[in-house]
């Protein structure tokens, strides 16, 4: 095989491995729970950008009682309702707690479920609100992005 030959071999297979697809693993979903915590304290929308896309499944039940039942929310829609609260939520004390993440292979996805305690003060009173998040992950167009997002709302309400 002559030189020229070769070279164009390594550069096409090197192409090949230089825009793989992110594999998904525990390490990488740690290090964007830690970006969503940062963003979350910092009223930052753009990194919830970064992740959440038009395709994105965004399911939320905001009704603690069993019987409300889930709401699936439009991208445009939870963007602007996520900038709105995160605005309301400034200087809130947050309490995140880890349950899982759990990782399938086959499909390059992730799941991460977490609960999180958010104590903030809305017009002069204190409020803790407390959430179950499940969130997968997957990769869509070469980037990591929010396949589906279920929040659901356990808790809510006025504390001393």
């Amino acid at each position: 095989m002559n030189k020229l030959a070769s070279v164009s071999i390594c550069l096409l297979l090197w192409s090949g491995f230089a825009v793989a697809d992110p594999v998904l693993d525990e390490d990488i979903i740690e290090g964007i729970r830690a970006e969503f915590s940062l963003a979350m304290e910092n009223a930052d929308v753009a990194t919830f950008q970064k992740y959440l896309y038009p395709g994105s499944k965004i399911i939320i039940d905001l009704d603690p009682s069993l019987s409300a039942g889930e709401t699936e929310i439009g991208y445009e829609d939870y963007m602007a309702m996520l900038e709105m609260g995160l605005q309301l939520m400034k200087d809130a004390e947050m309490d995140e707690e880890l349950l899982s993440i759990s990782i399938d292979a086959e499909n390059n996805q992730a799941t991460l479920r977490e609960k999180t305690t958010a104590t903030m003060i809305i017009m002069g009173m204190k409020f803790q609100d407390a959430t179950i998040s499940e969130t997968t992950f997957g990769v869509v167009g070469g980037e990591i992005k929010v396949l589906v997002a279920r929040e659901q709302l356990i808790s809510s309400g006025p504390v001393q």
